[in-house]
């Protein structure tokens, strides 16, 4: 596509615009989710040297994104943090323009950065305060490098751009510990771009000795406790017919128009190639069966995937005009394409939106209902989100799960400590621990105070509160 009469750069603006406006009329989507309040509370602690009993499992370095969600939730509470990620998600579609423009010409690159920031994915992570989409921007950062490195004709601008990538590759690692699964396929990238000398000096080294250092000297870097978390993970397996369908329900049209872009007749193999360099995390989950976050983990498919998504529309726009020269009717078709793929998007959005249990209303409950020094029991993992939305209002409030409350069997069962109140949500974060294995304790001194229902993406779940006679 050749659009001579207008300025990429202008609509780029208008890409990111749109972005930064839909994020920032919508930040309030949603309660705060666990991994947020997580994150945040992990970075206030090391913002004030104070102890971090959660910083040793955590499965990314709690030096990058924690420190900036908290940064951020000082300045603006959890709107602030989230607009960490949405700063790093416009900053990212403009990487992954830069990329197209690199490989490409301009148009292409707009047409790129369009299917990325409309992808269900990037909107969504935008606005959500974990480190996935800062991970997505150094992986993006670190590929964009290695383009530019073949398109350098001085040496040491290639070598300069070679070691930059391989520092953004690094720290895309170690921000979400899965990232490592790209580093093969980079490697090869630039083996295959600049030979084998190059690639050692500049990038292979760099890598080992960057995480070398990571491992030795970083006090919260992976160890057996990140292992066995992973291994917890991989224990938690689902039938593969399962996975490939939840897998590529996020991918399945910007796939296709990938597929596409292979048949583009001057700049096919490009687009074989930037599909090879998106399976990785797709090949991930469908080897392990693991479907822990796998609707997250296609936004860094997504990154190499748009690129070549692009070719595919042009190629699309090419078969449907047939029969002519105009170019009005090749932009017709080109924008037809792009109209549906941004209403695929917004309905994936919609519903990635709604996924997590909205827990507003047990934290207004709370708000109103709730005394300092009181002593609430969730049967799952979500006692977090309440420290960190009610610790300000209650701070000597404890919120615990029903498994660490003490209990005594005699006379009756029941609770060897005060519980105030009891919380039980058994679809979501209490799926693994029912409320049912804990009923015993709680039945006979405790009434049903409120019982929400939440509405999911996927159905209804039951929030019931349960207070002390």
């Amino acid at each position: 596509m050749n659009w001579k009469h207008t300025n990429p750069k202008i609509f780029l603006v208008v890409i990111l615009l749109y972005g930064l406006l839909l994020s920032v009329f919508s930040l309030d989507y949603n309660s705060v989710f666990i991994d947020e309040a997580y994150h945040i509370t992990m970075g206030q602690e090391l913002l004030r040297c104070q102890p971090c009993p959660g910083c040793p499992f955590a499965t990314g370095s709690v030096r990058i994104h924690p420190t900036l969600a908290a940064v951020g939730d000082m300045i603006g509470g959890i709107h602030g943090a989230r607009m960490v990620n949405v700063l790093f998600g416009l900053g990212l579609t403009a990487i992954v323009y830069l990329t197209a423009v690199t490989l490409f010409e301009g148009s292409y690159g707009l047409i790129t950065a369009f299917i990325f920031m409309c992808s269900g994915q990037t909107l969504y992570l935008m606005k959500l305060a974990t480190y996935d989409m800062i991970a997505a921007f150094l992986l993006g950062a670190s590929f964009c490098m290695f383009v530019v490195s073949a398109k350098a004709k001085a040496p040491w601008h290639r070598n300069a751009a070679i070691v930059a990538g391989s520092a953004a590759l690094m720290l895309a690692s170690i921000t979400k510990y899965l990232l490592p699964v790209f580093i093969p396929a980079l490697v090869l990238y630039v083996f295959f771009t600049h030979g084998f000398k190059r690639t050692l000096l500049y990038c292979v080294i760099p890598l080992v000795v960057l995480f070398g250092l990571y491992v030795l000297f970083d006090q919260y870097g992976p160890r057996a406790t990140v292992i066995n978390q992973v291994r917890t993970y991989r224990d938690i397996k689902v039938p593969l017919g399962i996975v490939f369908s939840r897998a590529f329900r996020w991918i399945a049209f910007i796939l296709l128009l990938a597929v596409f872009g292979v048949f583009h007749g001057k700049r096919g193999k490009t687009a074989i190639m930037l599909i090879a360099l998106s399976s990785p995390i797709i090949l991930l989950h469908l080897v392990t069966r693991a479907e822990q976050s796998v609707n997250k983990n296609m936004i860094f498919s997504i990154i190499f995937l748009a690129p070549a998504a692009a070719l595919g529309v042009d190629h699309m726009a090419t078969i449907f005009s047939t029969g002519t020269r105009s170019r009005a009717v090749r932009t017709f078709f080109t924008a037809a394409v792009l109209v549906i793929f941004w209403a695929y998007g917004f309905y994936n959005l919609k519903w990635l939106e709604r996924q997590y249990p909205n827990v507003t209303p047990v934290i207004e409950f709370f708000e109103k209902n709730g005394h300092d020094g009181m002593t609430v029991a969730f049967n799952g993992w979500d006692g977090v989100i309440y420290e960190y939305t009610l610790g300000s209002r209650f701070p000597a409030a404890r919120f615990i799960n029903l498994r660490e409350a003490k209990k005594t069997e005699f006379p009756f069962p029941g609770f060897a400590e005060r519980v105030d109140y009891v919380v039980c949500e058994d679809l979501y974060y209490g799926m693994l621990t029912p409320c049912s294995q804990f009923e015993r304790y709680f039945k006979n001194d405790y009434v049903l105070l409120k019982n929400f229902a939440i509405e999911h993406s996927w159905g209804t779940t039951n929030a019931m509160i349960y207070g002390r006679r």
